[in-house]
């Protein structure tokens, strides 16, 4: 990205690794935008998963 000319970027995710990597690389994440998944019953457990051993911000 840094070599497209970006310095910051408005991130779309829910994973707080991928906010790491973007720093680490020295592209300043100014707001992340978080994604909204419906919750239901098929994906209640895989959501909770997510979010428990990954951290992703559900």
């Amino acid at each position: 990205m840094r070599k497209l000319g970006f310095s910051s970027v408005r991130l779309m995710t829910n994973n707080p690794a991928k906010i790491r990597m973007m720093q680490v690389m020295g592209i300043d994440v100014t707001e992340r935008v978080p994604l909204k998944v419906g919750l239901t019953s098929q994906n209640k457990d895989y959501l909770a998963t997510k979010a428990r051993k990954s951290g992703h911000l559900l």
